[in-house]
């Protein structure tokens, strides 16, 4: 069974990434489609060294999901509308920081014992 840090990052990233996938179905005009994709393409970085154990990538995992933490709370101001959009952002990105965070420090650890 693997480490519940490592659990919360591996559910709240392609949490984030469905999160950010879902402005296709509620954004009709095409000029913010480019903007979706760019906003989503980074998401997808991660995914490989979360699967498999990389300190590194854990660590700068961390400092991405911040810029998602400021979209969420940026939208869950400005655009009404986008609440739940907002919200979702919000949490999964305050637990996915939380979690790469911790499992980093604790992955360290592991690694230095060794």
């Amino acid at each position: 069974m693997p480490h519940p840090l490592k659990l919360i990052c591996l559910i709240c990233l392609p949490g984030l990434l469905l999160t950010q996938a879902s402005l296709f179905l509620i954004k009709d005009d095409p000029i913010n489609l480019y903007w979706i994709l760019i906003v989503t393409l980074p998401l997808l970085l991660p995914l490989k060294g979360f699967f498999l154990d990389v300190l590194y990538t854990y660590r700068w995992a961390g400092f991405l999901t911040l810029f998602y933490f400021c979209i969420g709370i940026s939208e869950l101001f400005s655009s009404p509308e986008l609440n739940t959009y907002a919200l979702l952002t919000s949490v999964f990105s305050t637990f996915l920081f939380l979690a790469s965070i911790y499992y980093a420090r604790y992955l360290a650890m592991v690694k230095k014992q060794r």
